[in-house]
């Protein structure tokens, strides 16, 4: 990627402006306007132009030749707003993470600007720049969003951190709850705003980019060093969403830490009546021919989870039997069989990795939240369906250990402003989701309020 910038380009620093009316423009040194904080990344970048061009422009090409043109790579033709962002944001962090060769001796890029060779910068300003040298790069669920005012974050890392509202306009208008950003916050006088970088994930980038960020930021031997990696991680990995096959994380099982494998068998019922007898006679399973049945255990942690889940089949004769684990379904199915007898018979083993099929989804498959309504199902009938299954599926929700509360449950979490913002953000991001699902399938809304009240919220 050539880093020379053409007089009519947009400016790297995200001004909106051409580049020979920002940076480019030859009077850099000309007396700051009083308070006028928002040029102060330009009149920073404009001064590095000036005098320390080759060094800085150097520094940008070496990062954005690694994260993202990588020979070894070999990325298809990448999209014009990703590579104007990669400009924008790559600058920011050199300038405020980086640093450049002055007489053979590497100086933090920051530290030289605010330095006594610096430019003049008016108080706000300065307050700015010396917010982008002390404010890390860090990972934020977006948990609120006032559109065209302002965005509510909390730190995706440490959960126990309280909840920051910042003053964002076009942020606001783009982001929704449940989303990951990478961002800088700075504390401004009265209030917090965002730095200009953003880097956004997706749902798999999410997962991705927070274990790489956990282990940098761990395996650091200082202060700066882990702020330095943490951030070239919120990088790298963000950049790889655009430059790489996707990656998945590893995907594991909550309850017993095993990989995850969905694995079902299915049968064909000889006798409904002695099957609902059998397992009627089952001190640890639930549940009844209608709604299905579930052998339950409980947890180390006091919770109660099912290790086999039996389904009705697709077929009035016909039942499903579900493993979340390969252990659970080789201890599951000898106990169904041994408990069900000649009651059923064996047809089928149907096995998912789901690391596997995010990684290579079937070619011309669509995104599950873009699904055509079923044609065979009024709009009624369907939201009715999908009413049951999501009731279904929540109906422990506030109880059970959810990774993104730290581990906690709900109604754990709630007990702190902190937890309590994140659940409210975990709850928006479902009410999101499934706006734009039922949108899609042209049905009625499902409601979540169910779970405002079960845990006393108010919205």
């Amino acid at each position: 990627m050539n880093t020379k910038i053409g007089r009519n380009d947009p400016c790297p620093c995200g001004s909106g402006r051409k580049y020979k009316q920002c940076h480019g423009r030859e009077a850099v040194n000309d007396a700051p306007t009083p308070d006028d904080g928002e040029r102060a990344v330009e009149r920073a970048l404009g001064w590095l132009h000036e005098f320390r061009r080759k060094a800085f422009g150097q520094r940008l090409q070496e990062l954005i030749d690694d994260l993202v043109f990588d020979p070894a790579r070999q990325p298809a033709r990448l999209p014009d707003d990703f590579l104007q962002q990669v400009q924008i944001n790559f600058t920011e962090w050199v300038l405020a993470d980086g640093s450049i060769p002055v007489r053979g001796t590497d100086v933090r890029t920051i530290d030289l600007v605010l330095g006594t060779d610096g430019p003049a910068f008016s108080p706000a300003q300065r307050q700015r720049l010396e917010q982008l040298r002390e404010q890390p790069l860090r990972l934020y669920t977006v948990t609120d969003v006032q559109s065209g005012r302002s965005l509510t974050l909390c730190d995706a890392l440490d959960t126990a951190a309280a909840p920051v509202v910042v003053d964002e306009d076009l942020g606001s208008r783009a982001l929704e709850p449940g989303m990951l950003i990478g961002a800088r916050i700075l504390h401004l006088d009265n209030r917090r705003e965002l730095s200009g970088a953003i880097y956004g994930y997706t749902p798999l980038g999410s997962a991705v980019v927070t274990e790489a960020v956990r282990a940098a930021a761990e395996a650091g031997a200082g202060p700066y060093s882990q702020r330095a990696a943490a951030g070239y991680e919120i990088m790298r990995e963000w950049a790889r969403q655009f430059t790489e096959p996707r990656r998945v994380p590893k995907m594991m099982d909550a309850a017993s830490g095993e990989p995850l494998l969905l694995i079902t068998d299915h049968y064909r019922v000889r006798d409904d009546a002695a099957l609902a007898r059998a397992l009627a006679g089952c001190a640890d399973v639930s549940g009844d021919a209608r709604q299905g049945w579930r052998r339950e255990f409980t947890g180390s942690d006091g919770l109660v989870r099912s290790s086999v889940v039996v389904n009705p089949g697709k077929q009035p004769d016909r039942i499903e039997v579900f493993y979340r684990t390969q252990r659970q379904a080789d201890e599951g199915r000898p106990w169904f069989e041994g408990v069900a007898g000649a009651a059923v018979a064996h047809l089928t083993r149907e096995i998912t990795d789901p690391q596997g099929a995010l990684a290579h989804p079937s070619p011309g498959s669509a995104p599950a939240a873009t699904g055509a309504p079923d044609a065979a199902l009024p709009p009624e009938v369907l939201a009715q369906a999908v009413e049951q299954i999501m009731r279904k599926h929540y109906a422990n929700w506030c109880d059970e250990p959810i990774p993104a509360l730290g581990g906690q449950t709900p109604r754990q979490a709630i007990a702190t402003a902190a937890g309590l913002e994140r659940v409210k953000g975990l709850l928006r991001s479902y009410e999101e989701g499934e706006d734009r699902q039922s949108t899609a399938q042209g049905r009625p809304a499902f409601s979540y309020q169910f779970l405002w009240d079960a845990l006393g919220l108010q919205r």
